[in-house]
């Protein structure tokens, strides 16, 4: 059963240690997942030379620790991330992963210092200032750790939980899926289980599905802030650190459900502006549609699917860009969106295996494919996106929603 399985069952590591270094690297700032006795589970990322140095003892290992083990009870608590001070005086972040409502860990990041005061340490210790006394050296590397604002922090914790909740309902997904072949079928002696157990299998899929798309997006955007981060310092960086966080607020909050097509339009113009400061002039888009599809609905992350395909595989590489033109009309009993872009275009034997379940990985077709199979779950099969594409011209999505739902 899931409630009896530990952190290392649930979750996996490497690829979570995957991510862990990847963000390590992009933000600057120090990683490491604990269980839920506040116990390391994986290799360190990215960690300060003042902490290395704290932990390099019994005591301060110790120290570390159990403050570890605190805050992660808190964020299970609070279920959401919990910023604090640890008791060294550095901010630190704890990320719980729950799982069945369950605690049984949570990933850290931080070992900074902020601009905000009201941040208090966890946990009084006088270790430190016994340390200090017998190597003055460490005040200097205290001062030498990292300095980020405060809604940087704030801004780091909302994306490290989206990707820990979207790594968790993948996990449990895998693991019903195995007890469903390998055990509960064998067990269940009522037809009313199996049905329900299928039933909450379907909705995880789905769930899944939708996860994988926003998956796909949250690391094409962190790429893009990285590539700011390395040729300015501040602005742009920070404009686009904003976008991303509504981007995020309107995506976590309607993961698995329909939203009105207005707010999906704006997720999307979000997602172009931060694009279109990445790529200046190389990157254009028009949009036209009938105020009256704003209050249609239509699946959360679908438009924005399509329209980041147009981008990161038709015009990016193109050396000149190109533009993207979205547009939106009624047409009898349906709302039509069509996606154009002037990009490269995808030839057909491609488009072919793209669209394909067999090589949907091999041809980084997973989006373009998974966006089809939320379609087709909501509306049927013959509402899933159809695409036209022209080496060298460009390529055309067009979307059919039904007015009645």
């Amino acid at each position: 059963m899931l409630s009896s399985k530990s952190l290392k069952d649930i979750i996996d590591i490497d690829m979570l240690q995957n991510i862990q270094d990847r963000l390590a690297e992009i933000t600057g700032l120090a990683y490491n997942i604990v269980d839920f006795k506040g116990n390391p589970i994986n290799n360190y990322s990215n960690f300060s030379k003042f902490c290395k140095k704290m932990r390099s003892t019994t005591e301060g290992m110790k120290t570390c620790c159990d403050a570890n083990a605190h805050a992660g009870l808190e964020a299970a608590i609070r279920q959401k991330p919990y910023i604090f001070k640890c008791p060294a005086g550095l901010v630190d972040v704890a990320t719980p992963i729950i799982v069945n409502n369950n605690y049984l860990g949570a990933v850290f990041f931080g070992q900074v210092r902020t601009n905000n005061d009201k941040l208090v340490p966890i946990k009084e210790s006088g270790y430190y200032s016994k340390i200090y006394k017998k190597n003055p050296e460490l005040e200097k590397d205290y001062q030498n750790t990292v300095y980020v604002d405060y809604y940087k922090i704030e801004a780091i914790s909302s994306l490290v939980e989206i990707i820990v909740n979207q790594l968790i309902e993948k996990s449990v997904l895998d693991l019903m899926q195995e007890e469903l072949n390998f055990n509960n079928i064998r067990f269940m002696k009522e037809r009313e289980e199996r049905v329900k157990l299928e039933n909450q299998l379907k909705t995880y899929e789905l769930k899944l599905l939708q996860s994988q798309v926003n998956y796909h997006f949250i690391f094409n955007i962190l790429n893009t802030i990285a590539r700011l981060a390395l040729i300015e310092d501040a602005p742009k960086t920070q404009e686009v650190i904003y976008s991303l966080s509504e981007l995020f607020r309107h995506t976590l909050k309607n993961i698995e459900q329909k939203v009105v097509f207005k707010e999906e339009l704006e997720n999307v113009i979000r997602y172009l502006e931060i694009q279109s400061i990445r790529f200046g002039k190389r990157i254009n888009y028009n949009i036209d549609i009938d105020e009256k599809i704003n209050k249609i609905k239509i699946p959360s992350m679908i438009l924005q699917c399509f329209v980041e395909n147009s981008i990161i595989h038709g015009l990016c590489p193109k050396r000149e860009g190109g533009t993207i033109n979205i547009k939106g009309y009624f047409c009898e009993n349906n709302v039509i969106i069509t996606i154009k872009d002037d990009g490269i275009g995808i030839s057909e034997d491609k488009l072919f295996l793209i669209l394909n379940k067999k090589y949907k990985k091999q041809f980084n077709g997973i989006g373009i494919y998974n966006a089809n199979e939320i379609l087709a779950s909501y509306y049927g099969n013959e509402y899933t996106a159809k695409i036209e594409s022209e080496v060298n011209i460009g390529t055309t999505v067009k979307l059919k929603i039904p007015l009645i739902q």
